[in-house]
């Protein structure tokens, strides 16, 4: 290796990469100043820095943060590796440019710096045009003192400690910075690509077969942290950025190891990814066909595993596996689902899904304890380079879907069918593929025999193509066999019903056509991440949606800006924002039919059917928290006059509750319905007047203080305590909280309520004696039912703000 003072460094014979990797084994003490770092800069030197740290060496690295150049996942990658052993800082001043690229390594022979135009990126250390010039310590001492000391200097009062919070912030805001896109796009990426300007793009899809990369890595950083407090965890990662990959990264320490989805395509292709990460074990398969339970990791098939005759001592004790991981985790509330969730008892239950919300959703946030540990969104992995962008197409199909049954949140199946394989539709969908495809395409079909009708439309047009799905018909082809005709361009477009859902990954799809109306949220989200894989050659994706007036048309702009459906505030079309690089288009027939649906929204006739949608899906009447949880009205409007009035007007109150009307009982629930709560304490006040199926008349001071000092040991109600009156609750004593708990909810609660008062000389909070006597258990259920959606609402405003 040429490396002698003065030698310039151009990263042809010699490169700067292998240099540094050389000093970094043999230095004592290492200090790196560099204006950005990237994730594949570390991943070149990270061996290096392994072994510098394990000798003991101190390594201090200052970088900066202005435009976003720098990588999270690449701070997230030194962090999960080597904790606080590598001090790193940030550059403080962002009015300031901040542009050095300095390597100091000293050692007891020789110190050395390099200097020049490399910052830490794969490109710029091995392949990339930079020059970069070394300067020895025994020849230039007192240059070495110049940079000892201005890196001293900048080091220890012009930066800030990288914390885990500040790395966090930094995070959740960044993109991957225009320059950055603005370079990878240009023409002299071509021109260059010998040289490596792509190099650190197709480095992703060489590494990511056995190390993890972007979100991955800040997901394992974070999953590593949370595992010190909590037993189970959510991670929510958009359709396409790799969660089996983190399962299998994250579990590989593990012993046994067991990995449950609900189709057999997953499970495969799971056991393929956990075998690249960790070749030394051994695998297994559990599911209709072959029952093996012996092997390191099972891969199961939730339809067998969670049958009664397989959850027992005699197949697998509850704690047999160390690591469970439960993909599409959005199926969890699945009777099946729920039952091996509840049998096992591992030291880590991770739960893997793209699509928290559910059209039907039972509250799936608490089969993990509401522990949401990394989220990264549609919008956030478009903006972060992690999934392709897409230009939508929203077209206007005049199939009038009024005129179609509607039963259960779902159109009737033979009528649907028979509407959108009419040749007139299948024209228009000609009409618009020859208009915008690129090469690849995928369409969405709503049963077999739409499928089977528009691949013979699309083939009698001259336009090469085939249906997969589980049927029979004339052009129909395997799974396997089809994908590989796409990719291979033999066919220009697949016709398929649900089996492209979950679970199928062909990174070369770049059109994607939805030919059926979205019934769910998820379904949709999964269909449109069938495009979005990254794929050399592949800069965006087309998306064509066929958009009539079905019931959820107007959702499809909350679906497309990456925001939760079931959370977000209806706004019109054009007040959402869209993921940065992606342009999203409606006929102008369909903004005035959003419009339409939106004036004629029969609000009451909408909530009557919402409701008994719920009721089918829950199988009983929906409680308040079924509403919170399942509906994507507001829960508020249910409650407008109270739900006990709305539970009247559609005749589903029983006998002994229409006595309630009118009355102090109906008045005291509703109170608790509509009470003003800026903060939690009012429920663990409350929740002391409850008693298994009665209600106290009378609660001491005492015991009020005490319920709420255990509520708030829960770290999920830690957001409640951050302003500055709360700071170090968790060290009050039970003297402080009975003292705080008169001053702010008791008497909050006896001033604004028409059923408290408060006994001063005993300190005790009185509940009206007429409520009392008239709480059966049904009523206290309904107590506890109001406390119950009045706690999750405000703590998804938490996690909402927290974000």
């Amino acid at each position: 290796m040429v490396n002698h003072s003065g030698a310039l460094i151009t990263n042809n014979e010699v490169t700067l990469g292998s240099c540094l990797k050389h000093a970094i084994r043999k230095s004592k003490k290492i200090r790196i100043i560099a204006a950005f770092i990237r994730e594949s800069g570390i991943r070149l030197i990270l061996e290096d820095l392994k072994v510098a740290v394990s000798m003991g060496a101190k390594i201090q690295i200052l970088t900066g943060l202005y435009l976003g150049i720098t990588e999270p996942s690449a701070l997230y990658l030194l962090r999960l590796h080597f904790g606080n052993s590598i001090e790193i800082r940030i550059f403080k001043h962002n009015d300031i440019s901040f542009h050095p690229k300095t390597y100091i390594f000293e050692d007891d022979q020789n110190s050395e710096i390099y200097i020049g135009s490399s910052n830490i990126s794969a490109s710029a250390l091995e392949n990339g045009v930079e020059w970069n010039y070394r300067i020895v310590q025994n020849e230039s001492k007192e240059v070495f003192s110049q940079f000892y000391d201005n890196f001293n200097l900048l080091f220890n009062e012009h930066s800030v400690e990288l914390t885990d919070e500040l790395l966090k912030k930094y995070s959740i805001g960044w993109k991957q910075s225009s320059l950055l896109k603005n370079e990878l796009n240009s023409s002299l990426r071509e021109k260059l690509s010998d040289i490596g300007l792509i190099a650190e793009e197709r480095a992703k899809y060489e590494t990511n077969q056995a190390k993890p990369y972007g979100a991955q890595i800040e997901a394992l950083y974070h999953l590593e942290r949370a595992r010190s407090e909590v037993s189970k965890g959510l991670v929510v990662m958009a359709t396409g950025v790799g969660k089996t990959y983190l399962a299998a990264f994250d579990s590989r320490k593990y012993k046994k190891i067991l990995f449950v989805a609900h189709r057999e395509e997953i499970l495969n292709q799971a056991c393929q990814v956990f075998s690249k990460v960790m070749p030394d074990k051994t695998f297994g398969m559990f599911k209709s066909s072959v029952t093996e339970k012996d092997a390191d990791v099972i891969f199961a098939s939730v339809q067998t595993l969670g049958k009664p005759k397989y959850l027992n001592d005699n197949w697998f004790k509850p704690d047999h596996f160390q690591y469970v991981i439960i993909d599409e985790f959005h199926h969890v509330a699945a009777q099946r689902y729920k039952a091996i969730v509840d049998y096992f008892r591992p030291e880590f239950l991770l739960g893997l899904t793209a699509t928290p919300f559910r059209m039907d959703k039972k509250d799936i946030y608490s089969y993990c304890d509401d522990n949401v540990i990394y989220e990264l969104n549609l919008k956030e992995a478009i903006e972060r380079g992690y999934l392709v962008p897409f230009n939508y197409y929203g077209i206007y199909d005049d199939t009038d879907y009024s005129r179609i049954s509607y039963r259960n949140g779902k159109y009737d199946e033979k009528e649907l069918e028979d509407a959108l394989s009419k040749p007139k539709r299948a024209e228009l969908v000609l009409k618009y593929f020859r208009r915008y495809k690129k090469s690849k395409a995928i369409a969405f079909c709503c049963s077999i025999k739409h499928a089977n009708v528009m691949t013979e439309a699309f083939i009698s047009a001259g336009i090469p193509a085939a249906s997969v799905h589980t049927g029979e018909g004339p052009y129909t082809e395997d799974r396997k066999t089809a994908v590989q005709k796409l990719v291979n361009g033999e066919l220009s477009i697949l016709f398929v019903v649900d089996i492209f859902n979950e679970g199928v990954d062909v990174p070369e799809i770049d059109t994607v056509l939805f030919l059926r109306p979205t019934e769910s949220y998820t379904v949709f989200l999964q269909q449109l991440g069938r495009g979005l894989r990254k794929c050399e050659n592949k800069d965006v994706t087309i998306v064509l949606d066929f958009v009539g007036n079905y019931k959820l048309a107007p959702v499809l702009p909350v679906l497309l800006s990456g925001e939760n459906p079931m959370a977000a505030e209806r706004r019109a079309f054009y007040e959402y924002t869209y993921p940065e690089g992606c342009n999203v288009q409606f006929d102008m027939k369909l903004i005035d039919l959003f419009e339409e649906m939106a004036k004629n929204d029969k609000r009451p006739e909408r909530l009557r059917n919402e409701y008994f949608r719920l009721k089918h899906s829950v199988e009983r009447r929906p409680l308040r928290t079924d509403l919170f949880e399942g509906s994507d009205i507001p829960t508020r409007e249910y409650l407008n006059n109270g739900y006990l009035q709305f539970l009247n007007k559609i005749n589903e109150l029983n006998e002994e509750e229409k006595t309630w009307l009118g009355t102090k009982a109906e008045g005291f629930l509703r109170e608790l319905e509509k009470m003003s709560m800026t903060k939690l304490y009012k429920i663990p006040t409350i929740s002391c007047f409850v008693d298994r199926d009665k209600l106290l008349h009378k609660v001491s001071a005492d015991r009020i203080a005490q319920n709420i000092m255990d509520f708030y040991k829960n770290s999920l109600y830690a957001p409640d305590m951050q302003d500055s009156e709360s700071r170090g609750y968790l060290e009050w004593s039970l003297q402080k909280y009975r003292t705080k708990a008169i001053q702010m909810p008791i008497k909050y609660i006896y001033k604004s309520s028409d059923y408290f008062i408060y006994d001063e000389i005993n300190k005790e909070l009185i509940l009206d004696s007429d409520i009392v006597k008239a709480a059966s258990g049904l009523y206290v259920e309904h107590v506890k039912d109001i406390l119950e959606y009045r706690l999750k609402s405000k703590c998804a405003k938490f996690y909402k703000e927290n974000s």
